[in-house]
């Protein structure tokens, strides 16, 4: 199936503040390396038939990178994030503007401070939502209403999985991956409660960054640090196609942190 990502040249891309448990501001970036990392990423959708659309980055708002933290986008509807963060609250005029300006017109700030597929991912008709570090609970009655889909809360409780996209990835409609640890017992019982195929992550492969990752139902584009995630995908029918995301990993970011899927 054919994809629309929206992603961010990482042109200002650099550590200019530290609002999670990756970034240093003594570990800065490498802009050459960072570069040719996102332009890797976005010729391999390219590759594999994918569309790409771009949005322009701003000077001074080096996460703008971070596309995924944009809002969520089905059905031609788009909810925009509320960051938690001040330095990246004036990302969300700038994505609203480019949402509405490339054909969305029905698109709307989050009343919550939420932080878009960062912590909210489509598997199959249901979403899956986190909260605990960077999103509001409240923000899951607003995703129900506003998508008109169910949402299936989950508390994050490992401060290095911040987002919900660090430690949990749709594979394809009935099949996701995710780090166990980082959720709470409740949540993790509610996940093999659920009824979806399971894959679960070491703890190496989940701190590698690789459930941080982008997947078109077959091809899985993931940090290469996860090689034993990526034997188990292999073994259960999928593609993983591995990437260096060492640059993104210095800003607690990495595949699917660059990519915003658009669904029309």
């Amino acid at each position: 199936m054919t994809k629309t990502y929206l992603m961010c040249p990482p042109t200002y891309f650099e550590i200019d503040y530290e609002i999670n448990d990756w970034m240093k501001l003594s570990d800065q970036v490498n802009p050459d390396m960072a570069l040719e990392q996102w332009q890797q990423i976005k010729t391999i959708y390219e590759q594999l038939g994918h569309q790409v659309k771009l949005i322009d980055p701003i000077k001074g708002l080096p996460d703008m990178i971070f596309t995924a933290n944009a809002g969520q986008v089905i059905d031609s509807k788009a909810l925009v994030a509320r960051f938690k963060y001040q330095e990246r609250q004036p990302e969300t005029k700038l994505f609203e503007s480019w949402l509405q300006a490339n054909g969305y017109d029905q698109v709307k700030i989050s009343d919550a401070v939420w932080e878009g597929e960062g912590d909210c991912l489509l598997v199959g008709d249901q979403l899956f939502a986190g909260y605990g570090f960077r999103s509001d609970l409240a923000s899951h009655r607003e995703l129900a209403q506003f998508f008109g889909r169910s949402v299936v809360s989950l508390k994050l409780v490992d401060p290095r999985f911040y987002h919900l996209d660090t430690c949990f990835a749709p594979l394809d409609a009935s099949t996701v991956m995710y780090y166990p640890a980082a959720f709470d017992f409740e949540c993790r019982q509610k996940l093999q409660d659920s009824g979806l195929t399971l894959i679960e992550a070491n703890e190496a492969d989940a701190a590698g960054f690789g459930l941080n990752a982008v997947s078109d139902g077959h091809n899985v584009v993931m940090s290469h640090q996860a090689a034993t995630l990526a034997r188990d995908l292999q073994k259960r029918g999928f593609n993983p196609i591995p990437v260096d995301v060492s640059e993104f990993k210095k800003s607690g970011g990495g595949v699917k942190c660059v990519t915003l899927e658009l669904r029309p």
